[in-house]
């Protein structure tokens, strides 16, 4: 239950900063030319719901980092490319009480993105997780919010939500010092 409001809050206060700064951003922001090129450098946590650091899987919540590329083809469609890595190891235990160990796993997948409004970005896409034992599908789920700083650079709170198969899901909460090349 606290999960949930806690995610129900952050959306709520994403969504509220975008609505009340969108439409007179969004009108100065489309006079300036951009590069449509992004680099960000993601620090962040995951929460692992099904794992634990031994026999006892109450979920775990792990460090993580991410490097994120996006190419902007217009002001409100991306495509993308973001690699995560978990830092640390631990066991999931899957539905029919088999354990699988996951050590310093990686995802990279591929996601296409979304900005409704100024600053405020959804993201859908597919990819891979594996470590040294073994892989699976991803499809994932996300959005971000984009403080523009100055010259090209911005901050992102992230939210983002990986189904791994039937196996596992996690979900992420991250910022992002993002650069326009």
């Amino acid at each position: 239950m606290i999960k949930r409001n806690l995610i129900f809050l952050i959306f709520s206060a994403i969504l509220t900063l975008a609505y009340l700064q969108g439409p007179a951003i969004a009108q100065e922001h489309h006079s300036e030319t951009i590069s449509p090129h992004k680099v960000a450098l993601v620090i962040g946590h995951t929460h692992v719901p099904k794992a634990g650091t031994g026999t006892q899987s109450s979920g775990i919540i792990v460090p993580s980092w991410g490097l994120d590329y996006d190419y902007w083809i217009d002001h409100q469609w991306a495509v993308g490319l973001q690699g995560d890595m978990e830092i640390a190891t631990y066991v999931v235990e899957e539905h029919d009480n088999q354990e699988i160990e996951r050590e310093r796993p990686i995802i990279l997948a591929l996601t296409g993105k979304f900005k409704p409004i100024h600053s405020l970005v959804l993201l859908a896409g597919f990819g891979s997780e594996f470590d040294r034992h073994e892989k699976f599908w991803v499809i994932r789920f996300g959005i971000e919010y984009e403080f523009e700083i100055k010259n090209g650079w911005d901050l992102s709170p992230t939210l983002v939500y990986d189904i791994k198969e039937s196996v596992y899901d996690s979900w992420s909460i991250g910022l992002a010092v993002g650069k326009r090349l």
